[in-house]
């Protein structure tokens, strides 16, 4: 069980909790409790003065100069959530519905200074334990004045309102409140703020694609490792030393885990045996013709360099998302220490769209690489194997000329490759004013997590694809030649998808492997 305190929430929480069905607990220590009260009876003390709070006794956005009396307060909140209910589009599967109320009740519990009611706090602790969970659309979020649109479903759920993920179905969310025996609960001055002007909702789809995006880099590193053993590539690119003089953090892990593979494949050179065994002597002539080149190729030579940029980025975005999922974003804040009331920007959903934006990037990237590695070990005028990894096939052959083996496979990886590259326009650049140019600079956040998380699914497709070609090649190589990992790998994938011999249709079998990437731990 997790404990939600506002300070210590991670990435893994958020999978734990959004996709394993963890129940959470908040703190039962006093001085988190007294600090929500303190929080509260600040606020409430600050608007009976009669000064003007925003979207408590003021209207919202550009109409914040349009000022209510302190007893309109809770009905404000209930008009914030309802003008709102204009989300649009696809809706958010329940897992990320799942993760989006963990992080805003993270949020909303840091240091009081959403200054929400204890009651409120426990029933979204109370919604994620019973599985009572918002259908959000996707489309309505500019990512500041935070996630107002989408996160108005959750304020809405709270109140009983609108649909929700429950026990398999959709259904509304009054239903599933009265089958748990639990009231709707009123949302008070400030709340229906509270829970709506907040990055929750981008922050928990970074964080869920953060998860998945992890695993590419290991599979990508992979990919490059049999790339080199297909090829009878040199080990010069993955020795330690080369990427420690390089200084990069990321490249030194990559370059370390390809090693690890190849340095026990009979199909790796040792460079220092492929001179003595490969290469010519001159022996005093003027100009010798080499038939072995000294180097491999960029997409094998500069792989960790490449990969290692990607490993870089997963841990500088990581850093962003998980500094996001513990901060407190609303307006206004309370801040008890000081006695002050902050009207500020911490709703922009800057950091995390920044993030989003770079990791979608270097996953291009590294999709790219997997392209250029697949033309290697598929075009045969470079590994020595066959013509599009057909079976070695004699001219008297009855099926000879009949086998075009993964001539369509390589044409799919370029398409998809192609597609992925289209998601690095940098989103946080679409800013436009809105809102009669009040939110006239908008971060855009939960859009550049969407697509992050769209393109993240288009790469494991690509990588499968990929993947298959690969374990073409072992076959036709020799697997015995091949490193004990890229055995194991190779087994696995055969579970999935023989070897072929003659041509078939392979998209339900790519699609198997895709599947597999997403959940096995062979790769680390």
């Amino acid at each position: 069980m997790k404990t939600i305190s506002g300070n210590n929430l991670t990435i893994e929480d958020v999978c734990d909790v959004a996709l394993n069905g963890e129940k959470i607990s908040l703190p039962d220590d006093k001085e988190f409790w007294e600090t929500m009260e303190k929080s509260r009876k600040f606020l409430e003390d600050y608007i009976a003065s009669g000064l003007p709070t925003y979207g408590v006794t003021t209207d919202f956005g550009d109409s914040c100069h349009n000022q209510i009396s302190v007893d309109k307060a809770g009905e404000l909140q209930r008009v914030i959530c309802t003008f709102h209910g204009i989300g649009l589009g696809p809706k958010f599967d329940r897992e990320t519905g799942r993760a989006v109320i963990l992080a805003r009740l993270n949020g909303n519990v840091k240091g009081g200074h959403s200054a929400i009611r204890p009651e409120l706090a426990k029933m979204m602790a109370e919604l994620l334990n019973r599985d009572i969970i918002p259908v959000i659309p996707q489309l309505g979020s500019v990512g500041a004045s935070g996630d107002l649109t989408p996160l108005s479903y959750l304020a809405a759920v709270i109140m009983g309102r609108r649909d929700v993920y429950y026990k398999g179905k959709i259904v509304p969310a009054s239903q599933a409140l009265k089958s748990e025996g639990i009231e709707p609960l009123p949302l008070e001055a400030k709340e229906g703020l509270a829970i709506m002007n907040g990055t929750s909702v981008m922050t928990a789809v970074a964080a869920l694609a953060w998860k998945k995006a992890e695993r590419l880099a290991r599979i990508s590193d992979f990919l490059s490792a049999v790339t080199s053993e297909i090829t009878r590539g040199k080990d010069t690119p993955f020795v330690a030393k080369v990427s420690e003089i390089k200084n990069h953090k990321g490249q030194c892990e990559s370059a370390a885990y390809i090693h690890e593979i190849i340095k026990n494949s009979k199909r790796v050179w040792r460079y220092e045996d492929f001179l003595q065994n490969q290469i010519q002597k001159i022996d005093g002539k003027g100009f010798v013709a080499q038939q072995n080149k000294i180097q491999d190729r960029y997409s094998v030579r500069c792989a960790p360099q490449i990969t290692g940029v990607y490993r870089d980025t997963l841990r500088f975005a990581r850093d962003l998302i998980t500094e996001e999922l513990n901060s407190a974003n609303d307006n206004p804040l309370v801040d008890i220490e000081s006695g002050r009331l902050y009207n500020t920007g911490n709703f922009y959903g800057g950091h995390i769209c920044a993030a989003c934006d770079y990791l979608r990037t270097a996953l291009a990237n590294i999709a790219d690489l997997s392209d250029k590695q697949a033309e290697v070990i598929i075009d045969g005028k470079f590994n020595g194997l066959t013509e599009n990894l057909i079976p070695f096939t004699p001219e008297n052959h009855p099926r000879a000329g009949l086998r075009m083996g993964f001539k369509a496979a390589q044409i799919t990886i370029s398409a998809i490759r192609g597609e992925v590259a289209t998601y690095c326009f940098p989103v946080s650049l679409t800013s436009a004013p809105t809102e009669a140019l009040n939110q006239d600079k908008v971060s855009m956040g939960t859009i550049s997590a969407r697509k992050l998380a769209e393109q993240i699914e288009l790469v494991f497709l690509q990588f499968a694809t990929h993947l298959l070609a690969a374990m073409q090649a072992v076959d036709l190589a020799g697997k015995d030649d091949f490193s004990p990992f890229t055995q194991r790998v190779h087994d696995e994938v055969r579970k999935m998808s023989a070897f072929v011999e003659d041509d078939r249709e392979l998209d339900h079998e790519a699609e198997a492997v895709a599947g597999w990437l997403k959940t096995t731990e062979i790769f680390g």
